[in-house]
């Protein structure tokens, strides 16, 4: 346990792990470690942009003499190695995983050498030559005889329109393409045959080479079980249960076991001492939106699982994105409104629809204001809990249909107003980074030129004053998160929203507004545009307000 001095009093109630900003207690705690870290962990781990960052943690907790320290962690393996000096050991046995890793690594090799062997043989070879070589020859008759019937397909085109009332010529025509399909079919059926003799001699190779994947496959997936089984995950509350049981409907996802909270916490609850807060944060290179010394939450598709297990027997807050922030009953602010379609403004911090652990939001205060039979949504998009502005919804199926063709072919027009913590913008310009949700800490989206969606931004800077930015975002695409990744994300403006908790640093209020909305109504096809007052101002900003970069 590291010592630490601190006049910051200790939280009664444990702090979630998943808010995105950690108890003041514990970022003291992560600035000490911080300190340390150059001296701790610098010659074990190139943290530079060849190396790569990594996220560390610290646990700030209590041993029975009431005298209140810190562990120190982080997630996976750090120069190479599970446990180093200075940091809290991994969840699972050492000698025990290696042996498990060691053998089960000699039985894949050895696999890995009979497919490559069978595969590089003189037979083999000589049995995939032979068949590329059918296929390349039948290809070339195929397409000389393609060719062939083109050329007198057009030469009868020409006959008939010289002779179209001659029967005896048309006849001799039409017996002439039957003969065309004839040989096409019979060049068809050649190959046909050519493949098969080929494919059958290929077989008994398939069928081994299969047999040997199969057996790796299973044999890795048996493998990978038996090392889950070494990670027994402890409780405050009761005894250790296999990390395999924490998700019955399937294996853990990569690297469960391995964040920096659950080492943390296991080696607090091994040594009895009782865990006061947590906090995470990555070192070292910049990683997507991964930022130097920046907080980070407990990641949701492994943690969310482990964490709440092994905290059992701790009060534990609520999430802060969990907690109803209790809005007036008045709320949302109707704009506009016909017997078709009504437009809101949604206050930061609401809902637009139904959430996981909050009803009240847009959507549910809609549905009570305007009760229909049916099930569908009212609303045709949506806004991020923590952005405020414009919304629209339809009040009838034939409206919610025609509202969402437009939206679907991008004939509606948003424009949002944003301060981004910088000032050194282009003055206008767009962003075209695909996005798709980090699979590994969802809510979160990643830049992605491999699986992303196609996303586009159309940004315009209005004004600069002190070390923020107000800009014009333009979102031509709608994906999650648009507009806050391509602001924060190196290679889009690198300077992130003020106060986005997930891409950038808090800062009392996400300061991003849907501030205009224009389309079509859907009956009377009159063009109509809307715009919301900015619930901000630029006038108040300072560097420590948002972490801003000149």
């Amino acid at each position: 346990m590291h010592p630490i001095t601190s006049t910051i009093t200790a939280p009664d109630v444990f702090p979630s792990p998943f808010n995105n900003q950690p108890h003041p207690l514990a970022a003291q705690a992560a600035h000490d470690l911080q300190h340390r870290l150059p001296g701790l962990a610098g010659d074990l781990h190139n943290f530079d942009e060849a190396g790569g960052g990594k996220m560390f943690g610290v646990l700030v907790v209590q041993n029975t003499n009431g005298h209140i320290g810190y562990l120190a962690g982080y997630s996976g393996m750090l120069g190479g190695r599970w446990n180093q000096p200075g940091f809290v050991p991994a969840v699972f046995d050492e000698a025990q995983f290696n042996r498990l890793l060691n053998t089960g690594q000699l039985v894949i090799d050895d696999i890995e050498n009979q497919i490559n062997t069978l595969t590089r043989s003189e037979a083999y070879q000589s049995v995939l030559d032979g068949k590329a070589d059918v296929l390349a020859k039948s290809t070339q008759q195929q397409k000389s005889l393609r060719d062939q019937h083109r050329q007198r397909k057009l030469q009868r085109r020409q006959i008939r329109a010289l002779y179209p009332h001659d029967p005896i010529r048309l006849e001799q025509l039409a017996q002439q393409s039957r003969e065309d399909k004839k040989a096409r079919r019979a060049l068809s059926l050649q190959v046909e045959a050519q493949t098969r003799v080929a494919d059958q001699q290929l077989q008994p190779f398939t069928q081994s080479l299969n047999a040997l994947e199969k057996r790796r496959k299973n044999y890795s997936a048996q493998l990978q079980k038996a090392l889950f089984d070494c990670y027994l995950i402890p409780s405050v509350a009761a005894g250790k249960t296999s990390l395999r049981s924490l998700f019955p409907d399937k294996l853990p996802p990569g690297g469960a076991g391995d964040c920096a909270a659950v080492k943390l916490l296991n080696a607090a609850i091994a040594r009895e001492l009782k865990p006061l807060c947590v906090a995470e944060f990555w070192w070292g290179a910049e990683s997507g939106l991964r930022r130097h010394q920046r907080f980070y939450p407990a990641c949701r598709s492994k943690c969310r699982v482990i964490l709440p297990h092994m905290l059992s027997g701790l009060a534990v807050s609520v999430p802060v994105h969990e907690v109803n922030p209790g809005f007036a009953d008045s709320l949302p602010e109707t704009v506009f409104e016909d017997d078709t379609l009504v437009v809101v403004c949604k206050p930061q911090g609401m809902l637009s629809v139904p959430g996981h652990a909050i009803e009240d939001s847009v959507e549910s205060r809609l549905r009570r204001r305007y009760p229909r039979t049916d099930n569908k949504t009212l609303l045709l998009h949506r806004l991020d809990q923590a952005t405020s502005g414009l919304l629209v919804a339809a009040k009838s199926a034939r409206a919610y249909k025609q509202l969402q063709h437009q939206f679907q072919q991008r004939l509606v027009d948003k424009t949002y107003m944003a301060i981004l913590a910088s000032t050194a913008l282009p003055a206008e310009g767009e962003i075209t980074l695909p996005l798709r949700v980090d699979l590994d800490d969802r809510p979160r989206q990643m830049v992605c030129h491999k699986h992303g969606r196609q996303a586009l931004t159309k940004f315009k800077v209005l004004q600069v004053s002190g070390n923020v930015s107000l800009v014009e975002l333009t979102p031509v695409t709608g994906r999650t998160h648009q507009l806050r990744v391509h602001a924060a994300h190196p290679d889009g403006l690198n300077a992130p929203i003020v106060g986005d908790e997930l891409y950038g640093q808090s800062a009392g209020r996400l300061y991003l507004h849907a501030q205009t909305l224009a389309f079509t109504h859907p009956l009377n096809d009159r063009r109509m545009s809307f715009t919301a007052p900015l619930p901000f101002n630029m006038d108040a900003f300072t560097t420590a307000d948002t972490g801003s970069r000149q």
